[in-house]
């Protein structure tokens, strides 16, 4: 059997997650100062714009509090299409979602890159945050249903190496950019451009056959023959569906691979509609799911990726911060691939065991780096200004390598193994809703975490935030051990 359609399948679902991921990495070279941010001393003929001023030399004024709002955006957009999808994913399917996401991605990018004024910057960020929610969550459940079991593990894992391919783009693209004035317009247009190739690319691709036969279970509930007009149409396009995903396969292998997700889906319905609430009715898969995507949040990873440039920056590296950050989600995608390949060999539970510990050491060893930062002024650290920020070249070395540990432990655990677990922890007949019900809460506390860190920073340091993140790696410890069973 050949499983190039698969493959083809999954590359254009999973520029979604690329997207999102790229969205990440862009941020911190975006919303920094010399970007949209004013640097007060180097202004270079740009001028401090309002809220509703109107030009494309202007630069702002934000807060710590108004610099986390701004890079949570497309996060709280985010959670509000997941809570769409949380109503009515089973009936769009995962195919309309992905494409909808994609129309989303290409306005949002479009009239951030373009946009005249603050408001219509916010807004563009906004509408692409609304196609993430779209986005991820019709890709992990595509992926699952549409792969033969030997690669459903590896597909499913390799679509956080897409969006960590995301995240270097947006770090390697802020690197290249990085100080010229406006390139953070350049840098969000080149979403447009990958939101057109997602669009064209998943219309050459069929219907999950897994959704298709769901559907028809749904439809033929009270004719246990499986007939009807609406039911044939599903039942027939599932078969040319698994015909495409199974090339080089039989007809009879299709037509028996077929007759048991049939009959799967018919059990998993039963005779009563199956409502959102009854993910609910699985409490200990839900706990488990809402546990690894909460935990994925509050251990800090996603917000330091945020602000990593920023972050370097407060390490003293004022010139090269964006490339460190390169550096960094360069050892993340390392790390992604090195788990995709080897996850079905050492199973979930223990790749998330010795991923968390890993985060747990990186995060005290750079909290313990940025306690000895240095001022090249004679003021107090917490009164310096950001340029004058250093720390002496083996703590430097310390900080880039313990942040990168940091992120690799992230990409060995929770960046691959979450969502693979609340594909496979979930029945067929809740698991669109019960996707839904995790995605909106780990873009909640994504939301959460990312818009108190600039605050965070400021007010108990860099070390006590990397402490804090260190606390809660303990606890996710002690949760997989305590609770996550193997799959």
């Amino acid at each position: 059997m050949s499983n190039v359609n698969v493959y083809r399948g999954f590359t254009f679902i999973a520029i979604g997650g690329a997207l999102f991921g790229y969205v990440i990495g862009i941020t911190g070279n975006v919303v920094t100062t010399g970007a949209l941010v004013c640097d007060p001393n180097k202004m270079d003929g740009m001028q401090v714009g309002g809220f509703w001023d109107i030009g494309y030399d202007l630069c702002y004024e934000l807060s710590d509090l108004a610099k986390g709002w701004v890079s949570s955006l497309n996060i709280i957009a985010a959670t509000l299409s997941s809570l769409i999808c949380f109503r009515y994913a089973d009936k769009l399917g995962r195919k309309r979602e992905a494409l909808v996401g994609a129309v989303l991605y290409f306005i949002g990018a479009t009239l951030a890159a373009l946009g005249p004024n603050l408001f219509l910057i916010l807004l563009g960020l906004s509408i692409y945050g609304l196609g993430i929610g779209f986005a991820m969550h019709a890709a992990p459940t595509y992926i699952a249903e549409i792969s033969p079991p030997s690669i459903r593990g590896s597909l499913v894992s390799a679509k956080e190496a897409i969006i960590v391919c995301g995240i270097c783009a947006g770090f390697g693209v802020g690197a290249a950019l990085a100080g010229a004035g406006l390139s953070w317009r350049w840098i969000m247009s080149v979403g447009s451009v990958l939101a057109v190739v997602m669009f064209l690319g998943i219309l050459t691709i069929p219907r999950s056959p897994r959704w298709l036969v769901l559907r028809a279970a749904q439809e033929g509930r009270d004719d246990t023959t499986l007939v009807g007009t609406q039911v044939d149409r599903y039942v027939k396009e599932a078969r040319e569906s698994l015909q495409f995903f199974r090339r080089g396969v039989s007809e009879q292998q299709v037509e028996s691979e077929l007759q048991s997700l049939l009959h799967d889906a018919r059990s998993s319905v039963g005779t009563a509609p199956t409502q959102w609430s009854d993910a609910f009715n699985y409490p200990k898969p839900l706990i488990i799911g809402c546990g690894l995507v909460t935990l994925q949040q509050v251990t800090g990873q996603p917000s330091v990726l945020y602000f990593a440039t920023n972050i370097f920056k407060d390490a003293g590296f004022s010139n090269t911060a964006a490339l460190a950050s390169f550096g960094v989600g360069f050892v993340k995608l390392i790390a992604t691939l090195t788990t995709v390949w080897q996850i079905d060999k050492f199973g979930r539970r223990p790749l998330l065991i010795i991923g968390t510990s890993v985060m747990l050491a990186a995060l005290v060893a750079v909290g313990v780096a940025f306690l000895n930062r240095e001022c090249a002024k004679p003021v107090p650290i917490d009164q310096c200004e950001q340029n004058d920020v250093s720390l002496p070249f083996g703590w430097a070395i310390v900080s880039v390598v313990a942040l990168a540990m940091y992120t690799a432990g992230y990409q060995i655990g929770f960046g691959p193994i979450s969502w693979l677990m609340i594909s496979e922890v979930f029945p067929l007949n809740v698991r669109g809703a019960a996707l839904s019900i995790a995605a909106v809460v780990n873009f909640s506390m994504n939301v959460a975490v990312t818009t108190v860190q600039p605050t965070l920073l400021s007010a108990i340091t860099p070390s006590g935030v990397f402490f804090t993140y260190a606390v809660l790696c303990v606890v996710s410890i002690l949760f997989v051990v305590g609770i996550v069973p193997e799959t």
